[in-house]
């Protein structure tokens, strides 16, 4: 997990990065870090097109925002459950709520991995506001 934060920490911190945003990532990005089936399911949601962007699929699921820059402070660490991993950062708005100039929230963030013949990978992300990252791109896909 801390490689993935690692590898799009650009995100926070530039309007325009070496690489697409991890929601227009190839698909060779995504399986370096996201199982087979969410890797799947993601892709089939972007055949929606700008149709679908509400919810967790109008957002940077690694930020739970629509506009990552501002982020900072990321503490990722793991459970008692080597498929439960936990993410917590400063973001200059809290998902959810209107953003303020003066203040900032604590952004929080529960991944799910599985282990793969790749080793571990992720296989859902929850937002405390959005729910279900797979969830929303499942009904996505089903609806488009």
């Amino acid at each position: 997990m801390k490689r993935l934060y690692h590898d799009y920490s650009w995100e926070a911190v530039m309007i325009v990065g070496p690489d697409p945003w991890i929601g227009d990532a190839p698909k060779a990005a995504l399986d370096h870090y996201f199982n087979g089936d969410l890797v799947a399911i993601w892709l089939k949601s972007r055949k929606c097109g700008g149709d679908c962007a509400v919810g967790w699929i109008g957002y940077d699921p690694l930020w739970d925002s629509m506009d990552p820059s501002g982020f900072s402070d990321v503490s990722v660490w793991g459970t008692d459950d080597p498929h439960i991993v936990k993410v917590e950062m400063t973001g200059p708005c809290v998902p959810g709520k209107a953003c303020k100039p003066e203040g900032s929230g604590r952004v929080r963030l529960i991944y799910f991995l599985r282990p793969t013949a790749l080793g571990w990978r992720i296989s859902d992300i929850r937002s405390e506001v959005h729910g279900s990252l797979k969830a929303a791109l499942l009904k996505v896909s089903s609806e488009h």
